[in-house]
């Protein structure tokens, strides 16, 4: 069979058994309090910096960005969003001047996100503006919630996964800025690390040759439409055991990025580990 044809069908299942088993493991965790340099600040602040982090935070390492991003923008993100709102790129390089892979700075591409998202923050915090409304009355899904305010925002747009604003609701759920009403609503985030993890358990497997071909095999990069529907396979994967183990979608995710990343390995294509732990 084809790949073409095997991607038309059902490439792609879930073993809801090994869901269960890796469930089982998982329902054991009891996340600590973690306390960050903004944990003590307004919660209307801790949004807009977790928000300009999260816009700009892809092809690099997420604990260096948001550990350099905090000691510019620290304590009173909120109200120097005019300033942030005019970020030039030499503001990137010169906060990630010591970062060894200069390729993935992206200074001009990362002050021009910036710019945008603190410009919608901007809109969107007037004092009778959306944001001030969620923070007092937090839900995620529906006319008004958080997915379709944040949404707007165009660093969050063009990924039909909606990877980027799905870890931003995690942030704040985990962290407390938000204390969603609708937690059910949370939807996984599918990233490279966790699409290898679950490929690895077993959790979700390829149902025809082609496909493990495509992705095991030469030529590489694996094609974007078996990424995405790998992805989305993965994300029901994701959402059953979470359900298995009692544990919120928010808090499953980020136990297994951080136990994916440890072990990330060159198994399938480049562009799924461009940046891992150690990058």
């Amino acid at each position: 069979m084809s790949l073409d044809r095997a991607l038309d069908g059902v490439p792609f299942a879930v073993d809801k058994f090994r869901c269960l088993e890796a469930a089982k493991m998982l329902a054991e965790f009891k996340p600590d309090d973690e306390i960050f340099p903004w944990s003590s600040a307004p919660p209307l602040t801790q949004l807009t910096f977790k928000t300009l982090f999260i816009s700009i935070c892809h092809r690099m390492n997420w604990d260096v960005l948001q550990s350099a991003l905090a000691s510019w923008m620290l304590p009173d993100t909120d109200r120097r969003l005019p300033e942030f709102a005019a970020t030039p790129p030499k503001q990137i390089r010169h906060l990630l001047a010591t970062y060894p892979k200069k390729e993935r700075v992206l200074a001009h591409q990362r002050a021009a996100m910036l710019r945008d998202t603190a410009a919608s923050l901007l809109a969107l915090s007037q004092p009778s503006g959306t944001i001030h409304r969620l923070l007092d009355q937090p839900y995620l899904d529906g006319p008004g919630g958080f997915y379709e305010v944040f949404g707007q925002i165009a660093a969050f747009q063009g990924d039909p996964l909606e990877k980027k604003i799905r870890v931003l609701a995690h942030d704040l759920y985990r962290e407390r800025i938000m204390r969603f009403v609708d937690p059910e609503n949370l939807r996984p985030a599918v990233e490279y690390h966790l699409l290898r993890l679950y490929l690895r358990t077993g959790r979700v497997f390829p149902t025809r040759p082609a496909v493990v071909e495509a992705l095991t095999g030469e030529p590489r990069p694996a094609r974007r439409r078996l990424v995405m529907l790998l992805r989305e396979t993965v994300d029901q994967a994701m959402r059953d055991t979470a359900h298995y183990a009692g544990l919120d979608v928010a808090t499953l995710n980020y136990l297994e990025w951080q136990l994916a990343r440890t072990i990330c390995v060159s198994e399938l294509s480049r562009e799924w580990h461009p940046h891992c732990l150690v990058a």
